[in-house]
């Protein structure tokens, strides 16, 4: 008995030696388990592109909402500081890209009435003008179709009510084309690669 157990004993030994040789050799390392990987080597790993320099000049406003430009422009720029390819500068001239352009006069449009032909809802049109000036002097148009969106907001007997209620949907509406030119702008500097590219 005492032989067996000691014969078992050495081979547990070679056994783990064996396996540390070939673990070791293949390149693996003991991680703990955190469910994160970290990696070995940054050798062949693509660089990091700096985040893009990106100034938002302030919107013309066409409008006949005197705050409307306003609005819009402050949609733009905390959408653009959320991202984090791109880093707002004030400065135009210190910028690889420049936003600017216009919003366009609204389009106002009673939707539904009550008995006493008065309107209970209206829907509000935005529509934006929008350009991408590259440090290059290279301009490019962003799509009309993209920058125009429609929303719904109540109206009141009370005019500041109804006056709320438009603020509110022109909020939203700058909201979600601010959501929609941050993507154009990301893909215009990181467009994806094609199906057959990068082969």
């Amino acid at each position: 008995m005492p032989r067996r157990a000691s014969s078992s004993f050495t081979l547990l030994i070679r056994w783990s030696l064996i396996s540390g040789l070939v673990f070791s050799g293949c390149g693996y390392r003991p991680v703990m388990s955190s469910g994160r990987s970290t990696p070995v080597s940054n050798a062949g790993a693509t660089p990091i592109q700096a985040p893009t320099r990106l100034a938002v000049m302030a919107i013309r406003n066409d409008s006949p909402e005197p705050w409307l430009n306003r609005v819009v422009t402050d949609a733009l720029k905390r959408e653009m500081a959320a991202r984090g390819a791109v880093v707002l500068v004030e400065d135009p001239h210190q910028a690889d890209l420049v936003l600017r352009g216009r919003v366009r006069p609204l389009f106002i449009e009673a939707r539904s009435f009550s008995s006493f032909v008065a309107a209970l809802e209206y829907s509000v049109t935005v529509a934006l003008d929008l350009e991408v000036v590259r440090a290059s002097g290279d301009i490019v148009q962003l799509d009309a179709a993209m920058l125009t969106e429609t929303d719904i907001y109540l109206a009141s007997a009370d005019i500041e009510t109804t006056r709320t209620h438009k603020l509110e949907a022109l909020r939203r509406i700058s909201d979600l084309l601010a959501s929609r030119i941050a993507d154009s702008i990301e893909l215009l500097e990181r467009p994806m690669v094609g199906a057959g590219e990068g082969a």
